[in-house]
């Protein structure tokens, strides 16, 4: 028997037989409204989204494909944002998608400070993929971005912290990259930058930042989970930042790639006690900087010698870097280098506790005194370039090339840690004296030279050297393929109730119907 049979018959039984059962002709419309409270999906309750746990249910729930999916994530975030007191800003950009472009958005929250400088906490809320959750990476990031916004909402604070949510990251940084080109006139107000990127697995947080800019780890809270890092590491937002020459840190976890970008980037998989550490360091963070009382920066002074050497000093202690040309040489004592003949843009960087900056711009003339060029009478030997190519990968592979700005300038030599040679780096024509081995510079995009010269007793006894190209970071464009994927759904509008609870209140407004009729009869 079908069950509208079933049904039909219950209704059609007289009153008597239903008598001592009262309740039996209700069971159908009891039954259909259990469903009903059952099918429809519960909101998420304002105590549980304060939570990390929460924070991190809600947005793995959303695809966060940028620009096909992200909306709902975006609302979510501007909304958390807004309820703590920010001012918040949406700014939408376009992305490549192999279905053509579509529309994404980052989103800013603004809290004002007392004085001058900006600290900006950021982290992107996109996800790999349209079948990634993306727990890890990276709606831990963003749930702990958003754990420090309310903890901070009702401080008063003497700079001001923008909390940026950017989207875009996972096919070219194109979120962070593009706030950046369209806010110029804040890039010198900007004290300090905190990525915030897979914190949530594993059993250990780290900080990574340039040299240049390790006084940030200063500002960084004493945990057992967190260890300091100084390199590039991992790539992000922070990159974009580096390339500005603007300070930036990033914070991550150590759980590496088994999960990340996989289906398997759930919630479940988290170590949440670890994301909860990240925001107290953060937390930590932001308050060094940004309630800092002292925005004295520190007095920098200098020259250019004729021989093309040049000089500074400091007021105070800091770490101090050199911008030559537009690449960032990172940090190197007065009188380390020395300027090729021609004319060169300098500019000496120095950095206090504090975040605050000293500039000192200088343009030098150097006049040419005859010093021809340097590997014009050196054979290659005793020193090696360790990722130079050989001709055979030359005529392979082609030039020597880096999709990213951040070259180490790297080299061995047999013999220089027994009190053997010191050696001379060349980029550019640009000589460092004294060259620790695999220090880092942040080029401009182009062609560029680096030679190496082993010294002893006053003469060369090893030289190498080689070309290389530096292209802008992720020169080339990058697409999601999304093409018969679940993503290209049509979207729903508005948030309508699912079908089964439709059918289900539907079905127990007929049934009370021929209910109600029946008792009539």
């Amino acid at each position: 028997m079908k069950e509208g049979e079933k049904v039909m018959k219950t209704l059609q039984k007289p009153a008597a037989d239903t008598a001592g059962t009262p309740l039996r002709p209700l069971f159908p419309i009891l039954m259909t409204l259990f469903l009903i409270a059952t099918a429809i999906p519960l909101p998420v309750c304002a105590d549980e989204t304060d939570t990390l746990a929460g924070t991190i249910r809600v947005l793995t729930d959303y695809r966060r494909v940028p620009g096909l999916d992200d909306g709902p994530a975006a609302d979510y975030i501007a909304s958390r944002l807004e309820e703590d007191g920010y001012t918040v800003h949406e700014e939408p950009f376009t992305v490549e998608t192999d279905a053509g472009p579509a529309t994404t958005r980052n989103v800013i929250g603004i809290k004002g400070g007392s004085g001058p400088g900006i600290v900006v906490i950021c982290a992107h809320y996109d996800a790999y993929g349209p079948n990634c959750p993306g727990a890890d990476d990276n709606a831990a990031g963003v749930a702990v971005m958003l754990e420090v916004a309310r903890e901070l909402q009702s401080e008063p604070l003497n700079r001001s912290v923008y909390f940026i949510a950017f989207s875009g990251e996972e096919i070219g940084l194109l979120g962070s990259a593009n706030w950046l080109n369209h806010h110029v006139d804040v890039r010198d107000n900007i004290v300090a930058v905190i990525n915030i990127d897979c914190v949530a697995r594993g059993d250990e947080l780290r900080v990574e930042t340039l040299p240049q800019y390790r006084w940030i780890l200063n500002s960084v809270p004493e945990r057992p989970v967190i260890s300091h890092q100084i390199g590039s590491g991992l790539g992000g937002d922070h990159w974009c930042f580096w390339e500005s020459h603007i300070p930036a840190a990033l914070i991550t976890d150590n759980s590496g790639y088994t999960l990340r970008h996989t289906p398997d980037d759930t919630p479940e998989t988290l170590n949440l006690s670890l994301a909860a550490s990240c925001t107290q360091a953060v937390t930590g963070m932001v308050r060094a900087f940004a309630s800092a009382d002292n925005a004295t920066p520190p007095i920098v002074e200098g020259s250019v010698e004729e021989n093309g050497t040049i000089w500074y000093t400091v007021s105070e202690p800091s770490v101090t870097h050199l911008i030559i040309d537009e690449t960032d040489f990172g940090t190197l004592e007065s009188g380390q280098v020395i300027l090729p003949p021609g004319q060169h843009t300098v500019r000496i960087v120095a950095y206090d506790a504090a975040g605050n900056r000293g500039v000192l711009d200088l343009e030098a003339d150097v006049p040419n005194t005859g010093r021809g060029a340097l590997g014009s009478n050196l054979q290659p030997g005793g020193i090696s370039i360790p990722w130079k190519r050989t001709e055979e990968e030359r005529e392979k592979y082609g030039m020597q090339w880096y999709g990213t700005p951040f070259v180490s300038l790297s080299y061995d030599c047999p013999g220089e840690e027994e009190g053997g040679p010191h050696i001379d780096g060349y980029v550019d024509g640009i000589r460092i004296t004294r060259l620790e081995d695999g220090h880092s510079i942040i080029h401009v995009p182009g062609l560029h030279r680096y030679e190496v010269v082993a010294v002893a007793g006053g003469a060369a006894v090893g030289y190498d050297e080689t070309t290389y190209l530096v292209k802008h970071m992720y020169d080339g464009p990058m697409v999601y393929y999304i093409r018969g994927s679940p993503v290209q759904e049509e979207p729903d509008l508005g948030d309508p109730l699912p079908l089964i609870p439709v059918a289900c209140a539907v079905a127990a407004s007929l049934l009370a119907f021929g209910y109600f009729i029946s008792r009539k009869r």
